[in-house]
């Protein structure tokens, strides 16, 4: 744990009102009412594109990813950063992060289950959900809701259960 309080101390000391205001706005988009707008779209993005099976890959897997990341925290019962580190409050265990796994889950099951136009259109898609993954783990540690331990184990069982849901689901379709 010596290294993400190392990490912790140094970003705390680092903060800037600009940076605490984005990061509050991407922890907050990772709540219910943006995840909710976001499956909206998903949704109808898939029924347009005749790829429905493959946005429902996705919400399969993040939400697995989510529950199996709860859990793992019953298992670890890890504490949460100390609140002089936080800027945010959070409850409960921090290893894995809930909203990691979930938002890696299904950011790669959509890589990986949806028919791409081509290779471009896919890394470009690829480059861009990783990013969105990224800026959500990184604003948790950024605000302190985390360890980046915590949310790089939750990108693990994220990426783990998006290979489980999406590799079967392509062989099954190519069949």
């Amino acid at each position: 744990m010596a290294p993400d309080l190392r990490l912790l101390d140094w970003i705390a000391a680092h903060r800037a009102d600009a940076l605490t205001d984005a990061a509050r706005l991407l922890m907050e988009g990772g709540g219910s009412a943006v995840l909710g707008i976001g499956l909206a779209a998903a949704f109808v993005l898939g029924i347009a594109i005749g790829q429905v099976g493959a946005v429902w890959v996705a919400v399969a897997a993040g939400g697995s990813a989510s529950a199996i990341a709860t859990a793992l925290k019953a298992v670890a019962d890890r504490p949460r950063p100390p609140t002089d580190l936080a800027l945010v409050t959070a409850s409960g265990t921090s290893m894995p992060s809930t909203i990691a796994a979930l938002t890696a889950g299904a950011a790669l099951a959509l890589v990986l289950a949806l028919r791409w136009p081509g290779p471009g259109v896919r890394r470009t898609a690829a480059g861009v959900l990783a990013l969105v993954v990224v800026l959500v783990g990184a604003a948790m540690v950024y605000l302190g809701a985390h360890w980046l331990s915590d949310v790089l184990a939750g990108w693990a069982v994220g990426a783990g259960t998006a290979v489980a849901f999406a590799v079967p689901f392509v062989r099954l379709r190519r069949r």
